[in-house]
């Protein structure tokens, strides 16, 4: 199952790999997830949605970033889940399916106050009472964002009761939608609410904790670590400086190792002289500034490093 399952309980899980599963590839992980028969992909946009379909991944996929009219055409085409929040496209959907005798599943985004994309919470209802006569178009969810999930508990919890009034008013008008989400990885773990019936984490998917404190109450285990070799070896002698601005001088004689790894390969800058990487099992310290496509460690408790 899903890494999050057992905190998710019978929530239903949508996995969030957007943005190339956050760096740690698209496809690959998305395999594991079908092989894990997760619920639900989420996807930022159009083109990340085609890209996996034709991979021939068949998991419901749904797109978080709102589409334009003209792409409506390829939404229906590749069996995508546009998140909907405007007539304008909401018609073109409506329309290319009903030429092509299609029936689209959409969720439509309420803006309980994340600014950004979505229908205002207090005009949500008369919006979707809209969207229900589209007779090619199915309903099957609604959503939010939380903002602040992990700084601001009494925001999140009237985001939360904002999007449980608009559910009841919208079951009051014979509307019964089936999927209601707003929970990411923090909404899951710090929100448990019944109201909430699919949950979408991200962050916890890949191990990473959205909140550091977090690491006492739910075990992660990070689903990356990269590798490199070290290219080079060389003694310093006190007073020598490494790498650009001579961040770096040696307060004693050393060992160093270049490896073949900088920024340009996703090895952050800002981790100059503040990380460690790990030769033999034991931590050496970056020295000086990470480059863009180098970095010196040191080396000089380990015997013979490789």
């Amino acid at each position: 199952a899903p890494p999050t399952a057992g905190l998710a309980g019978k929530t239903k899980i949508l996995a969030v790999i957007k943005a190339d599963a956050y760096g740690h590839g698209m496809l690959p992980v998305a395999k594991v997830l079908v092989q894990e028969k997760v619920d639900f992909i989420g996807l930022s946009n159009l083109t990340e949605g085609v890209a996996l379909r034709q991979t021939g991944i068949r998991t419901p996929v749904l797109l978080f970033e709102t589409t334009l009219p003209e792409q409506a055409k390829d939404i229906v085409d590749y069996d995508l889940t546009p998140t909907v929040c405007n007539l304008e496209l909401a018609r073109a959907l409506d329309k290319y399916a009903r030429q092509q005798g299609r029936l689209v599943d959409i969720h439509v985004k309420v803006d309980t106050g994340m600014g950004r994309l979505g229908v205002w919470h207090e005009e949500a209802l008369d919006f979707i009472k809209k969207l229900s006569r589209l007779r090619n178009l199915r309903i099957q969810g609604i959503c939010t964002h939380f903002p602040s999930a992990d700084t601001d508990r009494a925001f999140t919890q009237k985001q939360i009761r904002q999007l449980s009034m608009l559910v009841g008013q919208l079951k009051r008008s014979g509307l019964n939608i089936p999927s209601v989400h707003a929970a990411n990885s923090m909404g899951l773990v710090g929100y448990p609410n019944k109201i909430l019936n699919l949950a979408r984490p991200g962050l916890m998917l890949y191990g990473l904790y959205p909140r550091p404190e977090l690491e006492k109450k739910i075990k992660l285990r990070s689903v990356m670590s990269v590798h490199s070799k070290i290219i080079f070896l060389k003694r310093i002698q006190k007073g020598r400086s490494i790498s650009y601005g001579r961040t770096f001088i040696a307060r004693r004689p050393m060992t160093v190792a270049t490896l073949p790894i900088g920024y340009s390969d996703g090895y952050l800058r800002g981790l100059s002289g503040k990380a460690d990487v790990l030769i033999g099992g034991r931590r050496c310290p970056v020295l000086g500034r990470v480059t863009m496509d180098q970095i010196v460690v040191d080396v000089s408790k380990i015997k013979n490093p490789r």
